[in-house]
């Protein structure tokens, strides 16, 4: 996972943490810790929430979640 460009993804759309958070139904500390993981275990239903919040393509979403190095 490429956690700077869900973070880039966050600045753009003028996100916090909080805001992502509510938006997936998760904890603040939760979401904290699914980004500061070396394995971050983001659920296919939250991978879909953030892609429709962001409108991202599906390539955005392969470039941010699935990279091939943890960040």
């Amino acid at each position: 996972m490429n956690i700077k460009e869900l973070k880039v993804e966050m600045i753009r759309h003028d996100d916090t943490g909080e805001d992502l958070a509510k938006a997936l139904n998760i904890s603040r500390q939760t979401l904290s810790k699914k980004i500061n993981s070396d394995n971050a275990d983001f659920t296919q239903g939250e991978i879909a929430t953030i892609q429709k919040r962001y409108n991202l393509s599906g390539n955005r979403v392969s470039e941010i979640f699935f990279a091939d190095y943890v960040s």
